[in-house]
C-alpha cells in the first residue's frame, strides 16, 4: 500500500503532537483482539511487559475472543483497535473485502502442533518419529479441536492432509471449540481426540500423560511451511489513515522489544513467563527457547515472506489469492522502526 505526499506530512504532524502528548503522561488505549496466551506473539509480550508500549505513550487493553477468525471480526468490525494473529485468516477476509492490512510482523514461522491422544495414537498407529507423510496417511477417523473454522488451526490441518492429495471432508472431524483453554478442556475430558495448538497446551498435555506431540512445525518437520512467515499485527486500513501516530508506535515498540530480546534473552524469558502462570517453569523452559528462536528479528514483512505465505495459502484456496503485497501490507512504520532501532 503506497501512501501519498499530502498523507505523510500529515502523518507525520500527527505523529508529533501524539508524542508531545505521551511525554505528557497521556497514554492512549489501543484495544487488542487476542485468542489467549501464545508464544508467537513474542516480541508483542515482550513490548508489552517489557514497557516498550509505554515508553509509547500506549495502554494496551487485551480482550481475549477466541480464535483466529473472531479476532478478524473484531478488528473487521471495529470493536477492536488491532489484533495479533495469524496473517493467513486476515488476508482471507481481506480477499473478501474486509479492510484489513498487516502492520509488523511477530513470527516466522507456524507455531502450531498437533497433539494425539494415547487412546487416538493406539488406534492409528502414528508415531511421533515417524515421516510427516506416513503420520499425515495415518491421520484418519479421529476428532481434531481447533479454535474456530477459517482460523489458523483450522488452515493448517486441512493444508497438510491437502498437501498430501487427502480430502478432509470424512476423513477427520474437524471441531471448532474457541479459545485454546475450552479445546484442551474437551481433550482432557476425551471430547476430541487431538487438537492443533501452540505451546504451552501441547507441553501441558505431554506432561500429565495424557498423549503426544507428532506433528510440530517449530522444528521444520513440514516442508511446505519452512520459511512461510505466520503472525503479525493487524488493523484496520483505515484505522492506520486515521491513526498514523498508533501504527508507528507500536512498530516502534516491537522493535525495541526485538532488541531487547537479543540483547537480554533471559530477561525476555522470565518476562513472558507471566503470561503462562498456571504452566510449571520446568515446562515453560522446555519451549521458551524454540519460540524465542523463531520470534521475527524485524517488524518488516517482506515481499519474498508474503510470497511464500501465499504459496502455503494456495494449497487451501479454492481460487488464487489476488490480494497483492502493496495491498495488504503496510511497511513504512516497520521500515522505519526497524531503520532506527534496529539500524536494520
Amino acid at each position: 500500500m503506497r501512501l501519498g505526499g499530502k498523507w505523510i506530512v500529515a502523518a507525520a504532524a500527527a505523529c508529533l503532537v501524539v508524542a508531545g502528548a505521551a511525554r505528557a503522561g497521556e497514554a492512549r488505549k489501543v484495544t487488542v483482539a487476542a485468542p489467549g496466551a501464545a508464544l508467537h506473539f513474542y516480541p508483542f509480550y515482550v513490548a508489552d511487559k517489557g514497557g516498550f508500549f509505554t515508553k509509547e505513550g500506549l495502554a494496551i487493553d487485551w480482550v481475549n475472543v477466541g480464535g483466529g477468525s473472531r479476532e478478524i471480526a473484531a478488528v473487521a468490525g471495529g470493536s477492536a483497535d488491532m489484533a495479533v494473529v495469524g496473517m493467513q485468516p486476515a488476508i482471507s477476509a481481506r480477499e473478501h473485502g474486509a479492510d484489513l492490512v498487516a502492520i509488523g510482523k511477530l513470527f516466522d514461522t507456524y507455531a502450531m502442533e498437533l497433539v494425539l491422544s494415547n487412546a487416538a495414537l493406539s488406534k492409528t498407529g502414528i508415531k511421533p518419529d515417524m515421516p510427516i507423510d506416513e503420520k499425515v496417511k495415518r491421520l484418519k477417523g479421529v476428532t481434531i479441536g481447533v479454535t474456530g473454522i477459517g482460523s489458523t488451526t483450522d488452515v493448517i490441518l486441512r493444508s497438510w492432509l491437502m498437501k498430501r492429495g487427502l480430502n478432509p471432508q470424512g476423513r477427520v472431524a474437524i471441531q471448532p471449540l474457541g479459545n485454546p483453554a475450552a479445546m484442551f478442556a474437551a481433550f482432557q475430558h476425551g471430547i476430541i481426540d487431538g487438537f492443533v495448538l501452540g505451546a504451552p497446551w501441547p507441553e501441558e498435555a505431554e506432561a500429565r500423560h495424557l498423549g503426544k506431540v507428532v506433528i510440530d512445525v517449530v522444528k521444520g518437520e513440514v516442508p511446505e511451511l519452512r520459511g512461510v512467515p505466520y503472525t503479525a499485527v493487524i488493523m484496520r486500513g483505515a484505522y492506520v489513515k486515521a491513526h498514523p501516530d498508533i501504527a508507528k508506535s507500536v512498530d516502534r515498540a516491537l522493535a525495541d522489544a526485538m532488541k531487547f530480546t537479543k540483547e537480554h534473552p533471559d530477561k525476555a524469558q522470565a518476562l513472558l513467563k507471566a503470561y503462562f502462570p498456571k504452566t510449571d517453569e520446568a515446562v515453560y523452559k522446555t519451549f521458551e527457547p524454540a519460540y524465542r528462536a523463531s520470534a521475527a528479528e524485524t517488524p518488516v514483512i517482506s515481499k519474498d515472506d508474503y510470497t511464500r505465505l501465499l504459496k502455503w495459502v494456495a494449497i487451501t484456496s479454492d481460487k488464487p489469492i489476488t490480494v497483492s503485497y502493496d495491498d495488504f501490507v503496510v511497511d513504512r512504520y516497520a521500515k522505519e522502526a526497524a531503520a532506527e532501532v534496529l539500524g536494520k
